[in-house]
C-alpha cells in the first residue's frame, strides 16, 4: 500500500508512505527557499516520487493534513479571518466546535490541490482529509520510543478549529479524550501574540522570544496573564474573552509601562505554567505516566524541560518535527492504518528512529555545480579531517550532505558548524552570516561519550534539539558559545550513531581540541528557510562570512576569503 500524505497550510509539504515504512519527506519551502510557504506543495510531491522512483499512478490514496482549509494562510488581513475570528469566538465550547468543523469542512478550499494533483497524474487516486491534531497525535504516538501505552498531547496555534486535544494511545487506536477549542489558545492568543506586540513575526519568531525571556523579571507581567489564561482540567481556557486584534489591543493597555524583556518573561513563564498543570491534569486522567506530545508550542524547549522535572511525565517524547510540517508524516500514518483495517491485512508499521527523511543530491550533480560556481574545491580523502582542522582553526564551516533533516532543526546535515569554545563565532554568525538578534542562543552538537561531562539530568532523547538542559562548569567553559549566553542551558543534539559522519567530524575536531562538542546553527540565511539545494547552498556560502563548506564529498573555499 502507498499513500502520499500532503499538506497544504502553514509549511507545506509531502509525504511519501509505503508498506507502513516513510520512504521521502519534503518540505514546500526549501523547495521554493520562500520560509514558511503556505500552499500546494507541487515541488515536494514531485521531488518525493523522483527521488524514490514510486509512480504517481501506484499510490492507493492521497491523504491530507487538515479537514479545513479556508484560504491560504498569510500573516496579512483577510476579509476571511474576520468570519473566522467570529466563529471562533462562537465555538468556544466543544459542542460548537463539532458544528463549525462540521460546516466547514464542506467548504474546504481544494481547487487549487485538485488542479494540481490531475496534473501530476493522480486525479483518480482516492482523497481522504484527517482532522489536523490527529495527524499531530500520530506522529507523535507511533514514532513513540517504547512499545507500551501513551498519553498523547497536541498543542498549537490551531488547526481544524482546535488548539489542543489530550488523547489515550494504545495499540494502533488513538482515543481523543478531551478537545480545547481554538478561541483558548495560549500557543496563538497568548505566545504569538506576544510575540507580534513585541514587534516580532507572529507563527514564526516566538523562539525569539523564549530566548528573550531569561533576560527579564516575570513577576509583574506574569500576573496579567495569569488573569486572562488557565487550565480548566483537560482544556484550557481564554478568561480575558478576546482574540485577534482585540486581544494584542487588551495587551497594550495592560502592559504599558513594562519593558520588554520583562514582558518576554512573564509570557515565557506563564506558559510553562500552564503546560505543566495541563500535562499533570493529563495524565492523571489518563492513568498513562508516558506521554507522547507534538504541535507547534512543543518547540519551546524550556517548558518542555519544565515538563520533564516536574515529575508528572514518567517518560515524555516530543516528536521532532512537531510543527505543521510534520503533519503529512501523520496524514499518511493515519491512512495506511485505515487502509489496513479495510482490506483486513495486518499493519506492520517500521517507522524510523532518525530525522534523515528528507532528499538528497548525487555526487555528480554536486559536482556539476561546483564546476559552475567558480569556486575552489578539492575532494580531500578524508573530507572530514579536513573539516575538523578548519573549525579547530576558528573558522565557521557548512554542511550539506546525505539526507536532509526532517522538521525545523538542523542536526548535522544542513548545518553551520563553529568551535563550541570560541565566543568569537557567536559574533560572526550573528552578525556576518545568521543576522540573529544578539540574545538568541546557539546549540551544541555533543558526543554520547561526552554529553554526561556537559549536561545535567539527561533524559533519554536528547537527539533532536527539542529539549533544554541545565549544564555544568565545564560546559560554561568548553562549549560557552553553544548555550544560552544567560541562563547557560543548552538544547543540544546528543550524537549516538545516528549520524555516522557527522559524529566522526565532531570526534575529529575532538581530537584535535580537547572538546567533543560544536556549535550547530541551521544552515541558512535570516528569512530563509535552512537550505534545500546544492545551488543554494552555494549562493548561500557565497552571500555570508562561512569559511569553508561541505558540499558531500568536497570542501569547497573562497579564493580570497569574502563573500562575493
Amino acid at each position: 500500500m502507498i499513500v502520499l500524505g500532503i499538506h497544504d497550510g502553514h509549511d507545506a509539504g509531502a509525504c511519501l508512505f509505503q508498506d507502513g515504512r516513510i520512504l521521502c519527506v519534503s518540505s514546500e519551502e526549501r523547495r521554493r527557499n520562500s520560509k514558511n510557504f503556505a500552499g500546494v506543495p507541487e515541488r515536494s510531491i514531485e521531488a518525493v516520487f523522483r527521488f524514490t522512483g514510486v509512480r504517481p499512478k501506484d499510490v492507493d490514496l492521497v491523504a491530507l493534513a487538515g479537514r479545513i482549509r479556508t484560504t491560504k494562510p498569510t500573516r496579512g488581513e483577510k476579509p476571511i479571518y474576520k468570519v473566522l475570528r467570529a466563529m471562533y469566538s462562537v465555538a468556544r465550547t466543544e459542542v460548537m466546535t463539532k458544528v463549525g468543523q462540521w460546516a466547514l469542512a464542506k467548504v474546504r478550499k481544494r481547487s487549487e490541490l485538485l488542479k494540481y494533483l490531475a496534473e501530476a497524474g493522480l486525479a483518480e487516486v482516492p482523497m481522504r482529509a484527517y482532522d489536523h491534531h490527529l495527524t499531530h497525535a500520530a506522529t507523535a504516538y507511533f514514532h513513540r520510543p517504547w512499545t507500551g501505552d501513551a498519553t498523547v498531547l497536541t498543542l498549537d496555534g490551531g488547526g481544524d478549529g482546535l488548539c489542543a486535544t489530550v488523547s489515550v494511545g494504545r495499540g494502533t487506536r488513538l482515543e481523543v479524550v478531551s478537545r480545547t477549542p481554538k478561541f483558548h489558545s495560549i500557543a496563538a492568543y497568548l505566545y504569538s501574540a506576544i510575540t507580534e506586540l513585541l514587534g516580532m513575526k507572529p507563527y514564526e519568531h516566538e523562539y525569539k522570544l523564549m530566548g528573550l525571556a531569561p533576560y527579564g523579571q516575570h513577576e509583574r507581567s506574569a500576573e496579567i496573564f495569569r488573569s486572562m489564561f488557565r487550565v480548566d482540567g483537560l482544556s484550557f481556557h481564554n478568561d480575558g474573552g478576546k482574540i485577534g486584534p482585540a486581544v494584542l489591543a487588551e495587551f497594550a493597555k495592560r502592559l504599558r509601562g513594562h519593558r520588554f524583556d520583562d514582558i518576554a518573561a512573564g509570557c515565557q513563564k506563564v506558559f510553562e505554567e500552564l503546560l505543566v498543570a495541563w500535562v499533570g491534569n493529563a495524565v492523571r486522567h489518563t492513568g498513562i505516566r508516558d506521554v507522547a506530545a507534538a504541535g507547534g508550542a512543543f518547540l519551546n524547549v524550556k517548558a518542555n524541560k519544565l515538563v520533564r522535572e516536574s515529575g508528572d511525565a514518567g517518560r515524555l517524547f516530543v516528536y521532532p518535527a512537531c510543527d505543521d510540517g510534520g503533519t503529512p508524516a501523520g496524514a499518511a500514518i493515519l491512512a495506511y492504518l485505515e487502509l489496513s483495517e479495510e482490506r483486513g491485512a495486518r499493519p506492520a508499521l517500521e517507522l524510523p528512529r532518525d530525522m534523515y527523511l528528507g532528499l538528497s543530491h548525487d555526487e555528480k550533480e554536486m559536482e556539476r555545480t561546483l564546476q559552475g560556481s567558480g569556486f575552489p574545491f578539492s575532494r580531500p580523502e578524508a573530507v572530514d579531517t579536513e573539516a575538523a582542522g578548519h573549525l579547530a582553526r576558528g573558522e565557521i564551516v557548512a554542511c550539506f550532505r546525505g539526507r536532509e533533516e526532517y522538521g525545523p532543526r538542523a542536526l548535522g546535515n544542513r548545518s553551520i558548524l563553529a568551535d563550541a569554545r570560541e565566543l568569537r563565532s557567536v559574533r560572526k554568525l550573528n552578525f556576518a552570516i545568521k543576522h540573529r538578534d544578539f540574545w538568541m542562543p546557539f546549540a551544541p552538537s555533543i558526543l554520547e561519550e561526552d554529553a554526561g561531562h556537559y549536561l545535567k539530568n539527561l533524559g533519554p532523547w536528547p537527539f533532536w534539539m527539542v529539549e533544554a538542559f541545565d549544564t555544568t562548569p565545564d560546559a560554561w567553559k568548553d562549549i560557552a558559545a553553544a548555550l544560552h549566553p544567560f541562563d547557560l542551558t543548552a538544547r543540544p543534539q546528543v550524537l549516538n550513531g545516528l549520524n555516522p559522519d557527522y559524529q566522526r567530524l565532531v570526534r575529529e575536531t575532538k581530537r584535535l581540541t580537547g572538546v567533543g562538542a560544536l556549535l550547530n546553527t541551521s544552515f541558512n540565511l535570516h528569512g530563509f528557510p535552512i537550505v534545500g539545494h546544492p545551488d543554494t547552498a552555494l549562493d548561500t556560502f557565497a552571500r555570508s562570512d562561512i569559511d569553508a563548506l561541505v558540499l558531500g564529498p568536497f570542501l569547497v573555499r573562497k579564493s580570497n576569503g569574502a563573500r562575493t
